[in-house]
């Protein structure tokens, strides 16, 4: 039987702060008792159901964190008006594809976080990870422009992921690179 770490490494403050933000917003008031309660309830949640070590939320940074949120936000936001427009002209046929998009990164973390976001944004939707590859259909692939312009898309958005998840030296390949 495997042997459980001790409770100060399976109680996290970051964990316990958000199941308690959550508890209180469930119950939809704020007072003593129920944010009491949703301390105690966070703690017994940790303690019987221990969550694995992500090795790469030690190496968050907030303020990346909120960049890569409202480039996301406004991705959401552009995409969404783009792919209604070329929809709704119906006459003027798209173009599809499936591209292959190399990964700068290791870390099945950062891969799956990035081709969330990827997936997330309307227009592209990740179909395979392969060999350090995102596998990526695109639904505008017009011209080798878009085609481009979607392949650079998913590399700027793997950019930011390292950005506020990534190790230093992840993050220090980045910057050589150029940051793209």
């Amino acid at each position: 039987m495997r042997e459980r770490p001790p409770l100060r490494h399976r109680v996290n403050l970051s964990t316990t702060v958000g199941l308690t933000v959550i508890w209180v917003m469930l119950w939809g008031s704020l007072s003593l008792g129920t944010v009491v309660f949703g301390l105690l309830t966070a703690v017994v949640i940790q303690v019987t159901f221990p969550l694995p070590d992500v090795d790469e939320l030690e190496h968050f940074r907030p303020l990346a964190f909120l960049a890569l949120a409202a480039h996301t936000a406004s991705g959401l936001v552009t995409s969404s008006i783009s792919v209604a427009a070329k929809v709704l002209a119906f006459r003027t046929p798209t173009r599809n594809a499936m591209i292959r998009v190399p990964l700068r990164t290791t870390s099945q973390f950062v891969s799956s976080i990035t081709a969330e976001l990827t997936t997330l944004v309307p227009g592209s939707i990740v179909i395979d990870v392969d060999d350090g590859d995102l596998v990526v259909h695109v639904f505008d692939a017009s011209t080798p422009e878009a085609i481009d312009r979607a392949r650079l898309s998913v590399r700027r958005t793997e950019a930011r992921v390292i950005r506020a998840f990534g190790s230093n030296q992840e993050r220090a390949e980045l910057r050589e690179e150029g940051g793209a």
